[in-house]
């Protein structure tokens, strides 16, 4: 994974702190996805109707769910505002579950370049088109 960070590094701009799809343009979208797709990994999606709290909620439930026998950690994208309300979630969750031992954190995007991917994925993926088409080789969506 370290290598995987390292080249996600390298696409910032000069004073960028992360990537954001929504902010790059469409060649460096590409590039980007290009980048993605040479890490040779199979992200899950999962799709809510709406963004509120709790459709978050249920997609966050969900990832507990389906990574609760496998991952040691996870690794969740901060946002202040809901900082507080995820932490439980994500506290129940594990409890719900019983993945005691899963160790999880909500980070600001600068401080992990792995939590680009999931934006990037996730953008391409609701954007349709040629766009899906780019990520569709190693993404699946999955039931909440």
């Amino acid at each position: 994974m370290t290598v995987n960070r390292k080249a996600l590094r390298a696409l910032l701009l000069p004073g960028q702190e992360r990537l954001h799809f929504n902010n790059e343009t469409d060649a460096r979208r590409k590039k980007i996805l290009r980048t993605i797709s040479d890490f040779h990994l199979l992200v899950d999606i999962y799709h809510a109707p709406r963004e509120t709290f709790t459709s978050r909620k249920r997609c966050l439930e969900a990832i507990v769910r389906d990574t609760a026998g496998d991952a040691e950690r996870l690794v969740i994208e901060r946002d202040d505002s809901t900082y507080d309300r995820e932490r439980g979630t994500l506290h129940s969750a594990c409890q719900r579950f019983g993945c005691f031992d899963l160790h999880w954190d909500l980070l600001a995007p600068k401080l992990d370049p792995l939590l680009w991917v999931p934006d990037a994925v996730a953008a391409a993926w609701t954007r349709g088109g040629h766009w899906r088409r780019l990520v569709q080789a190693y993404s699946q969506p999955k039931d909440l």
